[in-house]
């Protein structure tokens, strides 16, 4: 079974064990090339040195094996393993001479890097421990330790140094590494994450929620916001023009006026333009700070704003996608398919409602008059005046060619009429050249069928040309 991964460190703990086994034996060739260059070196101390690499390096590879026994004994083997290196490089001492003390240091240093801030300060208590009591033997005259390794209490003090300085200086250095790297994970975390709610959404608003947010939690700001509409600060213009974040310790009044009366205390504003083909915009980032912004902080505040413009370029062609399944792609009103899905769901709740049929008086003469770029402009006006005339509630739709329906909810016959000559008054003012139209309005009841009721208005828009057009008929009179 293999260990579980150590989420309170950046190297998973297998790889740790294998880079411990790598570094044993550097340190074994190493020790033997500082055999070798030292002056009168003893054949029977290269061998005592060499069996002594070798056993420690099988026994510490066996310990290292325990990797698949689990995470509890793992950690106990690298634990166990870095003991008896301490006493290896300890046991070589006297044959390496003053030299040796350098491998302890490296020992120390690499165990800092590779483990821990905490295991390495371990290892240099046990080193600097394990040497003290080396030269003190040395010292008493209980081992004889030759003429290469000093036995004063300055030689000990100097070797406890030289381990403490390696063992120090590498875990501070370390820890600025590895705060910058655990710093650059959570980013990509939290970028990863943003991607993928990013993913689920379709509509602007939505991806403008989870941009901010983002900004707020994950940077963080004190406050942020994406700015669609145009606006001419000089700040904004320029970050869009260069493409390009604009940093600003303050928002200037004269500048940047509409920034500055938008947040007038902030301090350290971020303005990041969204990419070209987004329709344009800018994500605004108060940082509440106007110093000490981090470049990292910037970075992911502009691959955060990318994830965005690409999440808006795809809830535009959604909405664009909805638009032209639901409007009339000429005149912009909405067609016929979701003119009859809100017949179909019209709320009656016991109250009338009525329809009026609008359909524009000798239409084909302008279009062979004026031509069909006249007729489509007449069209588009046409449906324009219908929609200003109609009340807040009603749907206008194009119901084929150069006709429209009006669908008039909770509304009765008299106040049918009321709104259809609003409407017929409203394409005659509006229409170039001037087009009149002949309306037919009809009424139904809560139980009425909307294909009777859309009977009745065609029969009675028929009589309203019949009776000599640009004028109401309402079904019945």
């Amino acid at each position: 079974m293999s260990p579980s991964r150590d989420t309170s460190s950046l190297v998973p703990l297998a790889d740790r064990i294998r880079w411990t086994v790598v570094l044993r034996l550097l340190l074994a060739g190493t020790a033997a090339v500082l055999w070798w260059a030292a002056d009168g070196r003893d054949p029977a101390n290269g061998a005592a040195l060499l069996a002594l690499a070798a056993g420690h390096l099988v026994l510490t590879s066996l310990l290292a094996l325990l990797v698949r026994a689990g995470r509890r004994a793992a950690r106990a083997g690298l634990d166990l393993g870095l003991v008896l290196d301490s006493l290896a490089l300890t046991a070589a001492l006297p044959t390496l001479g003053a030299p040796g003390v350098a491998l302890f240091a490296v020992h120390a240093m690499a165990v800092t890097l590779v483990t821990s801030f905490r295991t390495g300060v371990k290892v240099a208590v046990v080193q600097s421990v394990l040497v003290l009591l080396l030269l003190q033997a040395g010292a008493t005259g209980v081992l004889d330790l030759g003429p290469g390794t000093g036995t004063s209490g300055r030689d000990a003090t100097a070797a406890a140094a030289v381990i403490w300085a390696a063992t120090l200086g590498t875990a501070t250095f370390a820890a600025v590494n590895e705060r910058e790297l655990r710093r650059r994970r959570l980013d990509a975390e939290a970028l990863h994450g943003l991607l993928g709610d990013l993913a689920t959404v379709d509509d602007a608003d939505r991806v403008a929620d989870l941009l901010t947010a983002f900004a707020v939690e994950q940077l963080p700001a004190r406050r942020a916001r994406l700015l669609r509409t145009a606006v001419d600060d000089t700040s904004l213009v320029t970050a869009s023009a260069q493409q390009r974040p604009v940093l600003l310790r303050r928002p200037h009044a004269a500048r940047d006026p509409w920034l500055a009366a938008l947040w007038p205390d902030a301090r350290g504003v971020a303005v990041l333009p969204l990419p070209p083909g987004t329709g344009g915009g800018w994500l605004l980032v108060d940082f509440g700070r106007d110093r000490g912004l981090e470049r990292r902080v910037l970075r992911t505040a502009e691959q955060a704003v990318s994830h965005a413009a690409l999440a808006l370029s795809r809830a535009a062609a959604v909405a664009g996608l909805r638009r032209a399944a639901t409007l009339d792609g000429l005149t912009g009103v909405a067609n016929r398919r979701t003119l009859d899905g809100a017949l179909a769901g019209l709320d009656r709740a016991g109250a009338p409602w009525s329809i009026a049929l609008v359909d524009l008086d000798h239409f084909k003469a302008v279009n062979d008059t004026h031509g069909h770029q006249a007729g489509d402009e007449v069209l588009r006006t046409a449906a324009a005046g219908l929609v200003a005339a109609a009340r807040e509630g009603d749907l206008v739709a194009r119901y084929g060619g150069e006709e429209f329906a009006v669908l008039l909810p909770r509304t009765g016959p008299a106040e049918a009429r009321a709104v259809a000559e609003r409407l017929r008054a409203a394409v005659a003012a509006g229409t170039r050249p001037r087009v009149t139209c002949s309306v037919g309005v009809a009424t139904g009841d809560a139980d009425a069928a909307a294909a009777d009721v859309l009977a009745a208005a065609d029969r009675a828009l028929y009589a309203a040309k019949a009776g000599g057009r640009d004028r109401c008929v309402l079904a019945g009179d």
